[in-house]
């Protein structure tokens, strides 16, 4: 269901202009009709208004979150005017003329008029490149951790070997209850040691990432 615009369309205006987010409104057919400060920067660029050439967003181009490339007749204002009904928290990657790119949620809402009928669509477009980045951040540096563990594992455990063998053949050596409690000793560390290795790199399972 359509939210009513607001019957003062400069106030409404004015309104989103004190956003902390981009914004901008389309008529029924896609064009724009009007955006603030913030939706010119995040676009990277003013587009005409009312122009059937620029519908639906004033990006350059548009990526998915999966960043496949998404037609601008596609996107989440498109979908909220099509189908009437808001896409809310969609995000979505805007391309710049001049090919950076910046990550936003996108808050697509049609409008109805007075008497209940389609007359357009409102969205906001919130910011969270640094919220990605800080991600993106925290993704690369856990993967660094988990190779890191994991080498010094495998390293550990190339070390373990040679023990093993050792031990290995000293219990098909001993002569005596003395010699056999002392390699049975021996077992236990290096098992303790396995052990300790297991638990470093998260258990045997996971050794390979």
């Amino acid at each position: 269901m359509p939210a009513p615009a607001h019957r003062d369309p400069a106030l409404f205006r004015s309104t989103l202009e004190l956003l902390p987010a981009g914004a901008y409104t389309c008529d029924v057919l896609g064009r724009i009709t009007w955006f603030n400060e913030m939706a010119a920067s995040l676009w990277g660029r003013r587009p005409a208004l009312d122009n059937d050439e620029v519908r639906f967003c004033g990006s350059v181009s548009l990526l998915s979150a999966h960043m496949q490339p998404i037609a601008h007749d596609a996107c989440w204002m498109a979908m909220a005017l099509r189908d009437r009904r808001a896409y809310l928290g969609q995000e979505i990657v805007i391309v710049r003329p001049d090919h950076s790119q910046v990550t936003v949620l996108a808050y697509a809402t049609p409008l109805a008029d007075e008497g209940g009928a389609l007359s357009g669509a409102v969205n906001i477009l919130v910011n969270i490149s640094d919220r990605k980045r800080v991600e993106q951040l925290l993704a690369d540096a856990n993967r660094a951790n988990e190779y890191y563990r994991v080498a010094v594992a495998d390293a550990m455990r190339d070390e373990l070997a040679p023990m093993e063998a050792v031990v290995a053949q000293l219990e098909q050596t001993v002569d005596n209850a003395f010699q056999a409690e002392q390699v049975a000793m021996l077992r236990r560390r290096l098992g303790g040691l396995g052990s300790l290795i297991d638990q470093l790199i998260g258990g045997k399972a996971n050794r390979h990432i």
